[in-house]
């Protein structure tokens, strides 16, 4: 895929008049909303170029082995087309940028407002059962989403709090949007159940 483009290009695929996948040409994370979630303690799956959506399960093992046989976006879809699927790109969604919170340290999240302290405490709790004293950027999510605690050191993560208190860490290796993602397709992994020795889970 050229990288001319400033613009993500984003598509669905489908069988049969029902949709396959959805996926965007950026790095990040492979989505399953066809199977139960991930058994607590496994890290969501990566890939190199595409940030994806499976929505059928009888279609996933096709379409997944077409990800990994191809070297770009581009021969995925080629190879999607061959195998059938009907491929429409989609409008790239208006940019949502969120919006920090502010920087705390682990005794500091009462200050900050706006209903957000229960859900901050919450990520604090957990960092601070794998590091002395984190120091995080709070960042508030879209769409009533929850918040993000960036945690500001080399390889310390991203852990997604959701106002029902359940969250998703991802290592420092998947960027912030891909992350963003995963957790409002429901991707959850329970921080207590994750290897993150000296704070670099998902390493």
């Amino acid at each position: 895929m050229s990288g001319a483009s400033e613009v993500t290009r984003s598509y669905r695929l489908l069988r049969g008049g029902r949709v396959a996948l959805e996926i965007r040409g950026e790095p990040g994370l492979l989505v399953s909303t066809s199977v139960p979630p991930l058994p607590a303690g496994n890290s969501p799956v990566t890939h190199s170029f595409a940030t994806a959506s499976f929505q059928l399960a009888e279609t996933e093992g096709e379409l997944g082995a077409l990800l990994r046989e191809s070297s770009d976006l581009d021969a995925f879809l080629e190879a999607a087309a061959r195998a059938g699927y009907l491929i429409e790109l989609t409008e790239p969604a208006s940019a949502e940028v969120p919006r920090p919170l502010s920087a705390a340290a682990a005794d500091g999240a009462a200050a900050v407002t706006g209903g957000t302290d229960r859900l901050v405490a919450v990520g604090l709790s957990l960092l601070a059962e794998f590091t002395t004293d984190p120091v995080v950027n709070i960042v508030e999510l879209p769409d009533g989403l929850g918040i993000c605690l960036v945690h500001a050191v080399r390889g310390g993560g991203k852990i997604y709090v959701a106002p029902d208190e359940s969250t998703l860490f991802v290592g420092s290796a998947v960027d912030f949007d891909a992350g963003l993602g995963a957790f409002r397709d429901g991707v959850r992994n329970p921080i207590r159940e994750v290897d993150c020795p000296g704070g670099g889970a998902g390493e």
